[in-house]
């Protein structure tokens, strides 16, 4: 497309709105296990750093940590990102055009190697990584932050009523 409000007018005149949803599935049935994978890779990392280090991850590890887990999911997952971008992706009026999730990944190992699944691997990680390493540092910095200033709440709180009570028995 030239340009948006072309793409715009051009999808709606040839599949309506819905034409704006064409691979929102498929999209979910990369991102979701994708996340999830990240997620329990992170974890696993963070658990194995606290018991290595006896210490809890400060934001700088979590950050290491998240980039570490960001690489492992995105390189198990980008089979589906490139299956998920190829279904997105393919023209309407294509002489071949695949059939679903199945089709694409037969059709693309059987016409172009299984190496096709990792060409995009090099851009995507350089994009998803730093993104989930930001985003796990500043969620463990942040989340360290409110477990503290709660502690010190209940802390505070505490002392002030043992003081009431020391007050009343001594008043």
């Amino acid at each position: 497309y030239p340009s948006l409000p072309s793409a715009v007018s051009s999808i709606i005149r040839s599949e309506g709105l819905k034409g704006f949803y064409r691979g929102w599935w498929v999209a979910l049935a990369q991102k979701i296990p994708s996340y999830g994978l990240t997620w329990v890779l992170f974890q696993q990392l963070k658990r194995g750093y606290e018991s290595f280090s006896g210490e809890k991850a400060t934001g700088r590890a979590s950050f290491v940590m998240g980039a570490l887990a960001a690489a492992g999911g995105t390189t198990v997952m980008n089979p589906m990102d490139t299956i998920k971008t190829r279904l997105i992706t393919q023209a309407l009026d294509a002489k071949e055009p695949y059939k679903g999730v199945l089709d694409c990944f037969i059709r693309v190992t059987r016409e172009e190697g299984v190496g096709t699944f990792y060409r995009s691997l090099p851009p995507r990680l350089l994009s998803v990584v730093p993104m989930i390493a930001i985003q796990f540092g500043v969620y463990e910095y942040i989340k360290a932050n409110i477990v503290r200033t709660r502690e010190e709440e209940e802390v505070g709180s505490s002392n002030n009523i043992l003081k009431r009570d020391k007050d009343v028995r001594t008043g």
